[in-house]
């Protein structure tokens, strides 16, 4: 077994240890973020724009990141550096939280995220990739339940940096959240260590050279062809507007809490994200197995169904205690995009490959989504929590809308599944 600075190469292990460390660990940012700058005198405004910040900066950074992963061969590399980058932001924004430096950190973390889950994803790609080859019959329905393992062990993992965290902030400080968030991180650069940085990707076998056809003619008819892929429009659009209607929930939440619960508000934070990522946790591996077994479309249609719901209800809580009670629904919506994201992804690159390009061209439409999110809720909640509610709710039921009537099923046995458009 090759070894790489005294850790064997085991890729499963190695995946199962990144996302349980670090593959969505800056998405607990959020809501700390908008305690700690409450605490220091932001406006609910304020706070929106700098939130806007990391995500246009994620937004329009996507494409370019996406075709770079595709390029790279070592797309382990590419998650350490990511790593890296994500925990110079959390130290930035601990030690300095005025007005430039957050921005800067917020940069340099959206530009980290646009590129370590799209990583990730190709290591996944590979590591399923390897198993098929050794075992083509009885790994059958692996990615799915690959993607479902990741998004499991990543929600534990939230909870668990989540409830860490909030335990530091109501104990130390606001401040002391992010300092812990950067060490929490640092195990996932060993986990990825033992992953094998070689190995082809499912999809990138997917666009053969033509007899005599030149490799950068042959890219662009494949890029060309993934650019008229039926599919990816509508989901491209479906993720627009989950976003448009999640990312800003749970931060309106925490300006809410941070003023009616004071000093307890890190824990009832930590609360908020602690609960939806454990019934993640469970759900993840049942919405990967029940996408193998009855399709894409309807596993979205029943999780995201959730999000119209928890945006009413949010509008018309105002105590802590049902304001996490609410926050439960997120974990089944947040839970199914999850592993819905990588999995549709994988299914739309099948026959053109790109596997990387297309996560961020979809990974622009969460951007375009959740940067809309927080700066137009933001500005409205200055004026009417509720009604800021209310428009996120109306975003979260257009979504399931596009699913709906939009949406077509792309997984491998699609053809041979009768259509349940609604």
């Amino acid at each position: 077994m090759t070894v790489l600075k005294g850790l064997p190469h085991n890729s499963g292990l190695g995946l199962d240890g990144v996302s349980f460390f670090v593959a969505n660990l800056q998405a607990a940012f959020g809501p700390f973020i908008s305690v700690y700058l409450t605490e220091e005198h932001w406006t609910q405004g304020e706070i929106g724009i700098a939130l806007s910040i990391g995500s246009v900066t994620a937004m329009v950074s996507q494409v370019p990141a996406g075709a770079l992963v595709d390029a790279l061969v070592n797309k382990r590399r590419v998650a350490e550096v990511s790593i890296i980058a994500i925990i110079l932001s959390c130290l930035l924004m601990a030690i300095m939280p005025q007005r430039l430096p957050v921005a800067l950190a917020e940069i340099l973390h959206g530009l980290a995220s646009c590129t370590l889950n799209p990583a990730i994803s190709a290591l996944t790609l590979g590591v399923v990739a390897a198993r098929l080859a050794r075992d083509p019959v009885g790994a059958g329905g692996a990615l799915g339940v690959r993607f479902g393992r990741n998004a499991s062990l990543a929600a534990i993992g939230n909870a668990l940096s989540a409830g860490l965290m909030g335990a530091a902030g109501y104990l130390v400080s606001a401040r002391a959240t992010f300092v812990l968030g950067a060490l929490m991180a640092v195990p996932g650069l060993l986990a990825l260590r033992m992953i094998e940085p070689a190995g082809t990707p499912l999809d990138e076998s997917a666009a053969g050279l033509a007899e005599g056809e030149r490799p950068e003619r042959a890219r662009v008819r494949s890029v060309l062809a993934l650019l008229r892929e039926r599919g990816l429009f509508s989901f491209a659009l479906c993720i627009v507007f989950f976003h448009l209607s999640n990312a800003a929930m749970l931060p309106l939440a925490a300006g809410q809490i941070t003023k009616e619960a004071g000093r307890s508000a890190e824990i009832v934070i930590a609360a908020c994200i602690l609960g939806p990522q454990l019934l993640g946790a469970l759900l993840s591996p049942f919405f990967g197995r029940w996408a193998e077994r009855i399709g894409r479309r309807p596993v979205m249609l029943g999780a995201f169904l959730t999000l119209p719901l928890r945006g009413a209800l949010l509008g018309y809580v105002s105590d802590p205690i049902p304001i996490v009670a609410v926050q439960m629904l997120d974990g089944v919506s947040s839970a199914a995009f999850g592993v819905m994201l990588p999995l549709v992804t994988a299914d739309l690159t099948r026959q053109t490959g790109h596997f990387n390009l297309c996560m961020g061209m979809l990974g622009l439409a969460m951007g375009l989504g959740a940067s809309f999110s927080t700066t137009l809720a933001g500005s409205v909640a200055d004026h009417s929590l509720p009604e800021a509610f209310g428009l996120l709710a109306v975003c979260g039921f257009v979504c399931v809308l596009v699913v709906a009537f939009m949406m077509k099923e792309t997984g491998p046995d699609s053809s041979k599944r009768p259509d349940v458009k609604t």
